[in-house]
């Protein structure tokens, strides 16, 4: 018992409420320790339901996104429990051995007070743990895509016979590291793509990862492929570490079976330095590794070896008239087409390349293309071998026959990108506007006949797509060629990888060379100077993450002519770039720059790219760049003012400074500061009233640093934050174009549209609205413009439509009874903790729902259905039966409800909906939602043949509704999860043999997730003459009670 507890009291008695809480941190310190304990207990135990509950998520989805907030929360936790560590450290060394008296007074009052105040702390966290419905969500996998396959791929006996060896073997249990390897340009890569996706189609493969090995091996690099790839994400910085945790992502996917494909290995490589699994029994990890080296098939151990051959004669005709376009009826070209293929020696890539070229030519331009490819043929490139010689020859030719210098100096650009490089059409933007390549009156027309010349390289087979827009990639021959070219031209050069400069500097033909490219991959210094009279373009690429490369203060001095200048982990000072007074294009790129005063002296300047790249430029500076069309600044605030000051700037991407606009209302006003603490320095910007932000062709205009949005050049992005309406008129001449809107915490704002834009944001495709306390509605159709049909016209492109605790929003889409908004563009819809919302659309707007694809709906309070009839008057009928309308969502994919307490159904009154297309149906805490007979009924057939993934649980009205699907039985079904239903059988057996469905009896079903069915009354029943088997099942979890 603590001594003082009774004396504490008295004094409460005697002393003031304003001095209770002093004498407390004296009188009753025992107290307060034993509370702070019990408070950290209790906070433990919490935080370890959270992490088992996000350890739930991960064993049921593939890939989980925790929720911010409980991450937070939880990273939060993690600090007060280790200050409170540490103050029960103290508080054990300050007190005396007699009872825990501490004679100290000074020291008991102040730790009193802290362990008071900590406690204070440790109750808020335990009320926001009360918040967490939701922990995490599945997150999707881009692994779902498939592979990239070039256009026009055929496959011939000779890859067919390569590629049934390689499905066998990586089908077989004695091969766990096949090796495919052939010389350059014959498809080992597009093969080997092609065997990923045709694997996981057949449920070999649950995933396929893929990363690009090249000669530098880049391990850093290799990692960041893989897991994105997979859909995995590291956030560890260097290789060692992300090697730990990679290892530990496929020790906790080990169920799974994944096939890793590592192209383009032209040496051993380390798969431990990596952390991909090897030797280990228990894991389910192939790996298909593509070289042109067979001997690099030994040193990595390769179980099975295959090797890729050239074409057979005839199967390279058919591949190059295909190309070519030929006819086959068409007799001209028959003896030409045969020899011209000839000199394409088997080589795919060279056959297309050559076919493109030659695509809608005459006979006798056949022939001068035989002449030049035989003399291609009969020409020594130093350095390069015998069997390389062909496919040079061809590419040179297929070069050549390239339309424009423009196209051609486009080419021979890609090539100072590093080998297997995914090449961002932005920074070609940069490049082709800094050398002048078009003679356009703005970048966005220049950006257009880029695509064009872009289009035209991937037509002609020298450039690849990639598995992003706006990327490209250049085949390593291809590459190699380009550069051998680039050489023998005098255009351009790289220096090969780990080689410094000043070796590449003395060689001949220095004077003619108007491009160099520097990627180093280890740490390395830069010469003083370079003497490059004419050089015009200088990329430094150090791919090196934890080393910063010098530049010299001198480095530039001898260089005048250099127009476009590109720097990639870099430290330099803008001092040493005042002498370059042609310079169009700068690029600093993760770099440390110092002297920001002197960006003012490049008064030439048209694009302006400092990303990742701290500086704080003085406002004078700015006022020098007159000439600037693109800025591009994403750590440090600009004001609205200085992007004024450029006159001709169309695009703009980066961060922008809090601004006030004269005439705001004290409350705005009052808003507006208490909010500046959002930006580093806590300063507003006051504008004019009539202030207007510049029209621009592009931006992401980006008001506070932090939400997670990457800024990617190209696009029409605004995001706002901690603001209100009014202010939000600045941005007004960019209303009528902007595709992106980001909004959160935005006060004062009723509606979207008419709102913030009566013009109804017609190009607007992406909508992510969040915390705005005073949102109605989304779109008020009742007071918008209307079109030629008297209907409002308003969001008609909008694509994806994300909101989240919009405690006041009531309808989603108003609008009067006669009006009919058309939603035909809407792909995906997430609606959560909207508490005032009763249904999402009313039945006219959902007939419009002919591209809906993914529609998720948590924690609405007050949602009663989805699709609502009571306020669609005189609409004709789709189609009826019995009396019932039938609404048909025919791209629907993905329907998610989660804690959703009060809804009932779908669809309401006599309207009911089919999913002709669901793949996944995820049905979680609604206890009141239903079903109706007809509406299942209409549905079985395509859910039998479609669903990949059911999650049903704590949805008690829908025993019947599960137990039917279970007995129709369910064709593709990967994953089943059931908790807290009424069910007794899990698979019908016999019901669905008795149908004549035995295909439907799960053949595809990979885990099953079982928890608290206590009707369950067997897992199975099998039939008389049917063994039930579920062959493919990899993970199998029971939680709670059963029976």
């Amino acid at each position: 018992m603590d001594i003082l507890s009774c004396a504490g009291s008295k004094f409460a008695e005697l002393l003031g409420d304003a001095t209770i809480n002093q004498t407390r941190y004296l009188f009753c310190f025992n107290n307060i320790v034993k509370e702070l304990e019990n408070k950290e207990t209790n906070l433990k135990e919490e935080k370890d339901g959270i992490n088992e509950r996000v350890e739930q998520e991960r064993q049921i989805h593939r890939a989980i996104v925790i929720d911010k907030n409980v991450e937070k929360w939880l990273e939060d936790v993690e600090k007060e429990i280790a200050d409170v560590r540490n103050l029960k450290a103290i508080v054990d060394e300050k007190k005396s051995c007699l009872n825990g008296w501490c004679p100290n007074w000074g020291s008991r009052y102040w730790l009193g007070r802290k362990a008071s105040k900590k406690t204070s702390k440790l109750s808020d966290l335990l009320q926001d743990r009360s918040k967490f419905s939701t922990v995490a969500r599945p997150k999707p996998l881009p692994s779902d895509k498939e592979l990239p396959i070039p256009r026009h791929f055929m496959s011939f006996g000779t890859t067919k016979s390569a590629c049934n060896q390689i499905i066998k073997a990586l089908k077989g249990d004695n091969t766990k590291i096949m090796g495919l390897y052939g010389i350059g340009g014959v498809g080992k890569t597009t093969l080997a793509n092609f065997v990923g996706n045709q694997l996981r189609e057949e449920n070999v493969f649950d995933e396929v990862g893929i990363a690009t090995v090249s000669q530098d091996q880049n391990i850093i690099n290799v990692q960041s492929e893989l897991v994105k790839s997979l859909g995995w994400e590291l956030t560890e910085k260097y290789e060692k570490d992300r090697a730990r945790r990679l290892r530990m992502m496929f020790s906790e996917s080990k169920s799974r079976k994944m096939l890793i494909i590592l192209d383009d290995v032209w040496n051993e490589l380390d798969l431990e330095k990596v952390g991909i699994p090897v030797g280990d029994s228990d894991n389910c990890c192939k790996i298909l590794l593509t070289t042109r080296l067979q001997p690099v098939c030994d040193r990595m151990g390769c179980d099975t070896q295959i090797q890729l051959g050239v074409l057979r004669q005839y199967e390279g005709l058919d591949l190059l008239r295909k190309h070519a376009g030929i006819d086959v009826a068409d007799t001209t070209l028959i003896d030409v087409s045969k020899r011209v293929a000839d000199e394409c020696k088997g080589l795919p890539l060279a056959i297309k390349a050559v076919g493109n070229a030659l695509r809608g030519r005459t006979a006798d331009e056949w022939n001068v293309a035989l002449d030049k490819l035989q003399n291609a043929r009969l020409h020594k490139i130093e350095g390069i071998d015998k069997d390389s010689q062909g496919v040079y020859g061809c590419l040179k030719f297929s070069y050549d026959y390239l339309n424009g210098e423009d196209s051609r100096s486009c080419f021979l650009l890609c090539s100072l990108f590093p080998e297997d490089y995914k090449i961002d059409l932005e920074d070609l933007l940069g490049y082709g506007v800094g050398l002048v390549w078009y003679q356009a009156e703005s970048i966005e027309k220049a950006r257009s006949l880029l695509r064009g010349t872009i289009k035209g390289l991937k037509d002609s087979s020298l450039l690849l797509d990639t598995d992003d827009d706006g990327f490209v990639k250049m085949h390593d021959v291809v590459r190699d060629v380009a550069l051998w070219i680039g050489s023998v031209e005098k255009k351009f050069f790289t220096s090969k990888v780990g080689i410094g400069l000043a070796e590449r500097a003395i060689e001949k033909g220095r004077e003619q060379c108007r491009g160099i490219s520097f990627v180093g991959n280890k740490k390395e210094e830069l010469p003083n100077g370079l003497a490059f009279a004419n050089l015009h373009i200088l990329r430094l690429h150090n791919a090196v993450y934890d080393y910063k490369l010098e530049v010299p203060e001198h480095f530039f001095k001898e260089m005048p002519a250099l127009k476009v200048v590109n720097i990639i982990r870099g430290v330099l000072s803008l001092k040493s770039l005042q002498i370059l007074t042609n310079l169009q294009v700068l690029q600093l790129i993760r770099c440390e720059v110092s002297d920001a005063s002197f960006l003012g002296k490049l008064k030439r300047l048209q694009i302006l790219c400092l990303q990742r790249s701290a500086i704080e430029i003085p406002e004078e500076s700015w006022d020098e760049l007159s000439r600037l069309k693109l800025l591009h600044i994403d750590t440090s605030f600009i004001s609205p003012i200085t992007i004024k000051k450029f006159p001709q700037l169309e695009e703009f991407y980066g961060l922008i400074k809090n601004w006030a606009v004269e005439g705001m209302s004290s409350e705005e006003s009052y808003a507006r500061y208490a909010e500046s603490d959002s930006q580093p320095d806590g300063s507003v910007v006051h504008l004019p009233k009539d202030f207007s932000f510049p029209k621009l062709q592009r931006y992401h205009i980006d008001k506070v640093d932090g939400n997670g949005f990457v800024i990617y050049r190209g696009t029409r992005w605004l995001c706002i934050e901690n603001d209100h309406k009014a202010t939000l008129v600045i941005f007004s001449a960019l209303y009528p174009e902007l595709e992106n809107l980001y909004l959160n915490r935005v006060r004062g704002c009723h509606n979207i549209v008419p709102s913030i834009d009566g013009r109804g944001l017609n190009e607007l495709t992406s909508l992510d609205v969040n915390y705005c306390e005073d949102l109605e509605c989304i779109m008020d159709a009742s007071k918008s413009p209307h079109g030629k049909s008297g209907n409002p016209v308003m969001l008609s492109r909008l694509a994806r439509l994300y909101m989240s605790e919009l405690q006041e929003l009531k309808w989603i889409w108003k609008a009067p009874a006669q009006h009919v908004i058309s939603l035909q563009s809407l792909t995906e819809l997430s609606v959560s903790r909207c508490n005032n919302l009763t249904y999402i659309f009313t039945l006219s707007q959902a007939r419009s729902l002919v591209q809906l694809k993914t529609l998720e709906v948590r924690e609405c309070e007050r949602l009663e259905c989805i699709i609502k009839a009571k306020f669609d008057h005189n609409e004709g009928e789709i189609s009826a039966v019995d009396g019932n309308t039938i609404l048909e969502l025919p791209l629907l994919r993905k329907l998610r409800f989660e804690d959703i307490p009060e809804l009932m159904s779908f669809g309401s009154e006599n309207y009911y909906s089919t999913w002709p297309a669901l793949e996944e149906l995820d049905l979680s805490s609604c206890p009141k939602l239903t079903v109706n007979s007809i509406e299942l009924e209409a549905n079985l057939q395509y859910l039998g043949e479609k669903l990949r993934i059911l999650r049903v649980g704590k949805c008690f009205h829908l025993h019947d509704t599960i137990d039917a699907l279970l007995k129709h039985g369910l064709k593709n079904l990967e994953t089943l999860s059931i908790g807290e239903l009424g069910v007794q059988v899990v698979f019908q057996v016999e019901v669905i043999i008795a149908a004549g469905q035995e295909n439907k009896l799960f053949p595809c079903l990979k885990t099953l997730w079982l928890e608290n069915l206590r009707e369950l009354q067997v897992l199975y029943h099998e039939g008389p003459t049917h063994n039930f088997s579920l062959q493919n099942l990899t993970r199998f979890t029971v939680r709670g009670a059963l029976c």
